[in-house]
């Protein structure tokens, strides 16, 4: 088995791989909705009352993000928030299959969601503030699991 300080790592979700960011512009049906970003579904996905993930719909992951700490969350968010998470990322890749050929070129790289904005839960901060802590990397984990289901699949199919 290789280690990690042996492999290449992606440790940021832009440029090439921006397509790896819950920003990323691209289709997500949720809760029967058609959502512009995995980032504005995840946001709608928080809200107790589900009237009010329509809001989400034609917004930008950026206005979605800001929107998504003013509403009244649901009461099993913390418990729910990974499952929702790979559900999306599942719609993701399946609803837009052209970036399946994108996340199986990624190989077997490390898939790290680095950012400077104090994100240690989905990603890995590289703030001095945060001062080299290790994030818990859950979307890159997640990334990396649905990579490997994909690759599996293609291998099982005779596809290389």
């Amino acid at each position: 088995m290789v280690s990690d300080q042996h492999r290449e790592v992606i440790d940021r979700f832009t440029g090439p791989y921006a397509f790896l960011s819950n920003f990323h512009p691209c289709r997500v049906t949720f809760y029967g909705m058609t959502f512009p970003s995995v980032e504005a579904a995840f946001q709608a996905a928080k809200c107790a009352d589900h009237r009010d993930r329509a809001q989400f719909l034609a917004m930008t992951p950026e206005q979605a993000k800001r929107r998504g700490r003013q509403i009244r969350m649901r009461d099993d968010w913390d418990a729910r928030k990974r499952t929702i998470m790979h559900n999306l990322l599942v719609h993701k890749f399946s609803e837009n299959p052209d970036l399946i050929p994108k996340l199986l070129a990624t190989g077997g790289a490390v898939l790290v969601e680095g950012n400077t904005w104090h994100d240690n839960y989905w990603g890995c901060c590289t703030c001095s503030r945060c001062g080299g802590r290790r994030g818990r990397n859950n979307l890159g984990r997640m990334l990396m699991e649905l990579r490997a289901d994909y690759m599996a699949s293609y291998k099982e199919d005779g596809r290389t």
